[in-house]
């Protein structure tokens, strides 16, 4: 589905794929000494914790810190997956190998494969020896991958790990033998006219839904499946002891509001931090729903927007915005005793990236990424170094960075006499 929406991606491949591998080929190192830091797409990741990117547990066997550490332990035997992105991707490839160092703390089976716009290739599967570091090079002919494909990402996978066994993955040295100086990637935060042109493209293919934001149904448009919803917080008992007491739909606890209002409220955040705080925050919100299907799925948007972000090399991010009412519980007596319930809002938006890839991008609202009830959205201004612009629904804005870099956007929303100016945070690559 987001292939068919994406037209310009898919012509742009397929007129270098006619036109030859006309650069000469060159290795391209992904990762190596820690300073091309990666990030894990949240789609599809199986992974029980987030990657560590500069890990250091001294020298293994010829895998040098840092290195990259995926860890965890679940209670069911399971495969764990997850597709690394890095700033040098997407990479236009002339056939070669990929490359990479793998090393497991348990005798495990670990699978690699590429991602592009050849779709999502074969999988490369090679059994880990315990404590053992094993050189891979991967001719890409192996995974189904042609000269010519444009490789957006490298997969990683364990499969069918025990239950309740705690593995340790090491990754090092990816790199690609055989990539073209016309490659997709950019060192830089300046606009070329063939990433510009790219860009474009794949604005004109993007397609605004007409869902009402307020509707709780929304189909699957970017990904093949709908996510599961959050697990709910409360059991049916507690819900009803809850519901005799409130009109509203969830009930969070007092930390977890006092943590709302401060994330929205932050003047300062990581790119990495800022780019939970909206599925963190609905994570607070929604679980705690005293009633079913109230909501549209937070977790499906967030992994939808994402996908379009990544489907577009990070130049077409999605706004996520949230306008939703909801209660807490709070102390009533100063030895907390009793608790009262309070109503509150939250009116909050959000990117599903960290880092952008060039210093021109487009930023989307589409009603189709806003969760609410509310049956008039809120207005939408997005400010970028002082100069402010509106964002309507179904329409497209146009950032221009001043540098590369961590970069501040103020988003200000405003719905009736509700007024918020949330900070976000992103890093120009």
């Amino acid at each position: 589905m987001a292939n068919r929406m994406f037209k310009g991606i898919a012509l742009i491949g397929a007129l270098l794929a006619l036109n030859g591998f006309a650069d000469e080929c060159k290795g391209v190192a992904l990762y190596s000494d820690g300073s091309d830091n990666g990030q894990m797409l949240e789609t599809g990741r199986t992974f029980p914790e987030p990657p560590e990117w500069k890990t250091n547990w001294g020298s293994l066997g010829g895998m040098e810190p840092p290195y990259i550490r995926l860890s965890g332990m679940k209670n069911v035997q399971d495969d764990w997956k997850g597709a690394l992105s890095f700033p040098k991707l997407p990479l236009r490839v002339g056939g070669g190998n990929l490359h990479l160092k793998v090393r497991a703390t348990q005798n495990v089976k670990f699978g690699v494969w590429l991602k592009g716009d050849f779709g999502t290739s074969n999988v490369r599967y090679v059994d880990l020896v315990a404590n053992s570091t094993q050189t891979l090079d991967v001719p890409l002919s192996s995974f189904g991958v042609a000269g010519g494909a444009s490789v957006a990402n490298v997969g990683v996978g364990l499969f069918q790990v025990p239950r309740y066994q705690y593995v340790t993955l090491f990754v090092d040295d990816i790199g690609l033998s055989c990539a073209g100086n016309g490659s997709g990637g950019s060192s830089s935060s300046s606009v070329g006219s063939s990433s510009s042109a790219a860009s474009g493209d794949v604005l004109l293919g993007y397609e605004f839904s007409n869902v009402e934001a307020w509707s709780e149904v929304r189909d699957a448009r970017f990904l093949p499946n709908v996510e599961s919803e959050f697990s709910a917080a409360y059991s049916q008992h507690e819900r009803d002891s809850l519901i005799s007491k409130t009109n509203e739909n969830f009930v969070v606890g007092e930390l977890e509001h006092l943590k709302i209002e401060n994330t929205v409220h932050a003047t300062e955040m990581t790119a990495k931090k800022s780019r939970k705080t909206w599925y963190d925050n609905l994570y607070s919100v929604v679980r705690n729903r005293l009633r079913e299907n109230v909501v549209a799925n937070p977790k499906q948007l967030y992994f939808e927007a994402e996908a379009i972000a990544a489907e577009s090399n990070y130049t077409v991010i999605p706004l996520l915005v949230a306008d939703l009412d909801y209660a807490y519980s709070a102390c009533a007596d100063s030895l907390c005793s009793t608790a009262q319930i309070m109503n509150a809002h939250l009116l909050t938006a959000g990117f599903p990236t960290s880092f952008v890839r060039n210093s021109k991008i487009n930023l989307l609202l589409d009603p189709y990424f806003i969760v609410t009830k509310q049956r008039e959205l809120p207005s939408v201004s997005i400010c970028l170094s002082g100069q402010c612009s509106s964002l309507k629904p179904k329409e497209s804005l146009e950032l221009d960075f001043p540098s590369a870099g961590l970069q501040k956007i103020v988003v200000k929303l405003k719905n009736g006499g509700r007024n918020v100016e949330q900070n976000l945070f992103v890093e120009v690559r």
